[in-house]
């Protein structure tokens, strides 16, 4: 069995695996809104990291990692314990520059699995909740 080779551009053309990574965050983007988030950011970047999506329901705020692939067999394993807690680390620095300031904080994954003829399956792993002021997480 030989190795698969992952895409690569051509210079100066489109990543392939960009626009399949804009695709799950927005199919990740309209399954929360459907559960009545409001998405408040997509690919934000601060100076601790970036976050997918930034969403908010009431005085909970979610920062979510999408993985998107079309090969692996669960992308939601390739979400390490370090991205979990970076985005915990941005969460706690936004919370209190927003209005309302939310109380609960948490750090959702979603995987995103695309299949052949259009097949696609969505994973939503919400993560644990934790209070807006936790110091040092």
């Amino acid at each position: 069995m030989t190795p698969r080779r992952r895409a690569r551009a051509r210079p100066g053309a489109p990543d392939p695996r960009h626009a399949r990574g804009a695709a799950g965050e927005a199919l990740a983007r309209r399954h929360l809104e459907a559960q009545g988030f409001r998405c408040l950011a997509q690919d934000l970047r601060t100076r601790l990291g970036e976050i997918d999506l930034l969403l908010r329901r009431g005085s909970l705020l979610v920062g979510v990692e999408v993985k998107t692939r079309t090969h692996h067999p669960a992308p939601e394993l390739l979400v390490d314990d370090e991205r979990l807690a970076r985005y915990r680390r941005v969460l706690l620095a936004l919370a209190p520059t927003l209005e309302p300031r939310p109380r609960t904080l948490r750090v959702d994954r979603i995987a995103v699995r695309l299949r052949g003829a259009g097949g696609i399956e969505l994973l939503h792993a919400p993560g644990i909740p934790f209070a807006a002021g936790s110091p040092g997480n």
